[in-house]
C-alpha cells in the first residue's frame, strides 16, 4: 500500500509539472502570435472551461492555431480577440449541437478558414469556393469581375461559416449546465 501511495503521488506530481509547463508554453506562444492583443486572448482562456468546456491550455493551443486567420479576418489594427472570442463560442456552439468534441468543431473550422471545404460537408456546410464567391459577392467584400486577394478569400469564408452556423449560436450556453 505504501509503494503504490509513493507512486501515486509521484505520477500526480509528474502530471502536474507537465501541466503547469504545458500552460506556461501555451502563455509564450499566445504572447508572440498574438503580441499587443495577447492580454484579451489571455482573458479569454481564462474562462474557457465554463464558458467553452476547454481548458486553458487548449483554449490557447487553439488560439495560436487561429492566430494567422484573425489577422487576415480583422485586418491590421483589428480586435484579433473578439475574432478569437467569436470562433471559440461559435465551435462551441456547434460542437454542442452536433455533439462533437470543441477541438474537433475547432479543427473543422480551422480547415474551412484555410480553404478545405470536405470537413465541413459532412455537417451540412458547403465552403465551396463558388458558396465563397458568391457570398463575398454578396456582402461587399468584392465587385463583380473582381479577383479575391487571399484575405477577401478568408474574410469570406470566416462570414460565410459565420453565417452558415448562424442556428447553433448559444447552444452550448443553453446545454452546458445539463448532463
Amino acid at each position: 500500500a505504501a509503494a503504490f501511495s509513493v507512486a501515486a503521488i509521484a505520477n500526480f506530481t509528474k502530471k502536474s509539472v507537465t501541466a503547469a509547463s504545458d500552460l506556461s508554453e501555451s502563455v509564450n506562444a499566445i504572447n508572440v502570435s498574438f503580441g499587443s492583443a495577447s492580454e484579451a486572448v489571455l482573458k479569454l482562456g481564462e474562462d474557457a472551461a465554463t464558458s467553452l468546456g476547454l481548458s486553458q491550455t487548449e483554449f490557447n493551443n487553439a488560439a495560436v492555431r487561429f492566430s494567422a486567420f484573425a489577422n487576415q479576418v480583422v485586418g491590421e489594427g483589428g480586435n484579433a480577440a473578439d475574432f478569437i472570442d467569436d470562433i471559440s463560442t461559435r465551435a462551441a456552439d456547434f460542437a454542442s449541437v452536433f455533439n462533437i468534441e470543441v477541438s474537433e468543431a475547432l479543427q473543422v473550422f480551422q480547415s474551412g478558414l484555410a480553404g478545405e471545404a470536405e470537413p465541413l460537408k459532412r455537417f451540412g456546410i458547403n465552403l465551396l469556393q463558388a458558396e465563397v464567391d458568391a457570398y463575398a459577392l454578396r456582402s461587399g467584400l468584392i465587385e463583380v469581375g473582381e479577383t479575391m486577394t487571399e484575405q477577401e478569400k478568408v474574410q469570406a469564408r470566416y462570414g460565410l461559416l459565420m453565417e452558415s452556423t448562424s442556428k447553433t449560436a448559444g447552444d452550448f450556453a443553453n446545454t452546458s449546465d445539463g448532463l
